[in-house]
């Protein structure tokens, strides 16, 4: 009778591992190269998904890369051991590949799918391509297996002696040693997955921060929490017949004015009828920010450093005529902040606020202070022209 020798079991198996390190390192580096030579990586067997194997050589590519090895290895010498109790050495430590193949593939498909199960459950498993791996280190098994194979098939003469111990059984420690290996390989590769995860987060935190400093303002987010605009606010009393209502006077947004520090907007009223018509007080002013919605602005009637006030008081816009309110504020810092990108403006509370998306730059952040003027009459409101 004819034993597997321990030496040789240990050959074999570490013969399957380097090759299954060897179709590793090779599918790895083909995805290296440029575009067109990376599409040969396709000839070779995707043993581990390729969401594991990211980044440079170093780190988490040489875990899952020893740690797969490992665990072929390990499992190799357990089936095979298993397979030559009944003599079957070529084919045992053949088909011993194939299996060891299949299990850490399968492993590696657990690890990848692992972040995609825990957000949906068991559908996690229908995203991506669950089952892949396994079915690659089956095929790799089958195509490489006979290399361990022969190795194995080299058996060590059986003692005569009726005293001699059976080598077949294999070392007890084989199978824990083989259970603990595979789930290393699932934890390892859970981790390289959330590491792989966390990078590509970074990345975008990085590419956000480089866009943030180039823009007026932070980047819009579609899920920031705000209200929108209200269309009107509510009105203070009845509107006088001969007041600049819509079907008489629209608003006109001018051109900003600035100073060291301060700041300057008008908002002109254009009576196009035929009549004059009566404004009086006020106007009605809203910002909205990056996101459309309001923007957090303190509203105070009066002058500022660039401003005067006349006060309150009733005017009568001619036909043709103009009205001028003046917006007033200091300048503040638009970096990282919510700031204005539509200004809103009534003749009034109570009338419907006309907007303008703003094509400037426009320093009126959220916290801001913004001081208002009373409508005047504006006899120059073209002083270039």
């Amino acid at each position: 009778m004819r034993t597997l020798a321990p030496r040789r079991l240990l050959a074999s198996s570490t013969l399957a591992a380097a090759l299954w390190i060897l179709v590793v390192g090779a599918r790895w580096a083909f995805s290296q190269l440029p575009d067109g030579a990376a599409q040969l990586g396709n000839l070779v067997p995707d043993l581990v998904s390729s969401s594991l194997l990211w980044g440079p050589i170093g780190g988490w590519l040489i875990v899952i890369g020893l740690g797969g090895a490992i665990a072929v290895a390990l499992c190799h010498a357990l089936f095979t051991a298993l397979a030559a109790r009944r003599g079957a050495l070529l084919v045992g430590a053949w088909f011993a590949a194939v299996a060891a193949g299949a299990v850490v593939g399968l492993a590696f498909d657990v690890a990848a799918a692992w972040s995609s199960v825990a957000m949906s459950g068991p559908r996690g498993i229908l995203v991506g391509e669950f089952g892949a791996s396994a079915a690659a280190g089956a095929l790799w098994g089958l195509v490489v297996g006979w290399m361990p194979g022969l190795v194995a098939r080299t058996p060590a003469p059986a003692r005569a002696d009726a005293d001699a111990a059976p080598q077949a059984r294999g070392p007890v420690w084989l199978l824990p040693a083989a259970a603990v290996a595979v789930v290393a390989v699932v934890a390892g590769g859970v981790l390289a997955d959330q590491a792989r995860t966390d990078a590509i987060q970074a990345e975008v935190d990085a590419q956000r921060d480089i866009e943030a400093q180039n823009t007026f303002g932070a980047l819009p987010d579609p899920h920031a929490p705000g209200e929108p605009v209200p269309t009107a606010a509510p009105a203070s009393g009845d509107l006088d017949p001969q007041w600049c209502t819509p079907d008489k006077a629209t608003p006109l947004l001018g051109e900003p004015d600035a100073a060291t520090g301060h700041r300057g907007l008008p908002i002109r009223l254009m009576n196009f009828s035929d009549e004059p018509c009566v404004i009086e007080g006020y106007p009605d002013v809203a910002f909205g920010d990056q996101n459309q919605h309001l923007l957090a602005v303190t509203i105070e009637r009066g002058g500022s450093f660039m401003t005067q006030d006349p006060g309150p008081q009733r005017i009568e816009v001619p036909a043709g005529g103009y009205a001028v309110t003046y917006l007033g504020w200091d300048a503040a810092s638009p970096h990282g902040a919510l700031v204005t990108k539509t200004v809103y403006a009534a003749p009034t509370a109570g009338m419907e606020r006309g907007s303008w998306g703003l094509d400037f730059d426009l320093d009126i952040v959220e916290g801001s202070t913004v001081a208002i003027t009373a409508w005047a009459l504006d006899p120059n409101p073209f002083p270039s022209q």
